[in-house]
């Protein structure tokens, strides 16, 4: 089994790794820090999974998937994540990933979830998977008003809400995404509506709130400023 894993944290990388070889033998783990980094990774290895974090310094695990998916549709793609966020699993489901754990998972249930994964299955967390169940049958579960407004939003606009909550300016997200300034500006505003919010501090603060970014220096590393 050949795995690309794509974490913007080396330690994260290396320990994964580590965790895989000893509980796999013979699997291969290549790395990649960045989402361009992973699909250069992929192009050169052709994995039987990839393995990527949600929040990658350049773009997010989000997009990461939905242009590996374009390039190879038949990619298989899981999403090992710091965030455990309903919202982000339908997210990811809906770009065509075939599962998502968060970081809090048990060791074995990593090398379970690859496994199923190169079967042609969709794995989920069990947590995970209950809360996603509950919120399709119109339950709350412990979901809370955060995590609903995250299920409500489309791929592009958490992507541009990661991106500009971190301080990346309009035109610096319209490069990345190869849009328009003017589509990224109607993006924001219709998100705005979505949230009820009219401030950019609010929306640092949802995306905070949301764990999609964290406080701290202003930079690439998913970190956010109010400066």
């Amino acid at each position: 089994m050949k795995i690309v894993i794509a974490d913007s944290h080396q330690l994260v990388r290396e320990a994964t790794a580590c965790l895989l070889r000893s509980t796999m033998p013979g699997i291969i783990v290549e790395g990649a820090s960045t989402g361009v980094e992973a699909m250069n990774r992929y192009a050169d290895h052709t994995p039987d999974v990839l393995v990527t974090e949600l929040l990658l310094p350049d773009y997010s695990g989000l997009e990461l998937c939905k242009r590996v998916r374009q390039r190879w549709s038949r990619a298989r793609i899981m999403f090992l994540s710091s965030i455990d966020d309903v919202g982000m699993v339908k997210q990811a489901l809906g770009l065509g990933a075939c599962g998502y754990i968060s970081k809090n998972c048990r060791p074995a249930e990593l090398a379970i979830a690859l496994q199923k994964a190169v079967e042609g299955e969709v794995y989920l967390e069990h947590d995970l998977a209950t809360q996603l169940a509950m919120v399709q049958l119109g339950g709350n579960g412990s979901i809370g008003s955060t995590g609903n407004r995250l299920a409500d939003m489309t791929q592009r606009e958490v992507e541009i809400l990661i991106l500009v909550a971190r301080g990346i300016s309009s035109q610096t997200v319209a490069e990345r995404l190869n849009i328009s300034v003017k589509t990224v500006a109607n993006h924001l505003s219709i998100l705005k509506g979505k949230l009820g919010i009219s401030s950019a501090l609010e929306l640092l603060h949802f995306a905070v709130d949301s764990g999609l970014v964290q406080y701290g220096r202003k930079g690439s590393d998913g970190t956010a400023s109010l400066g």
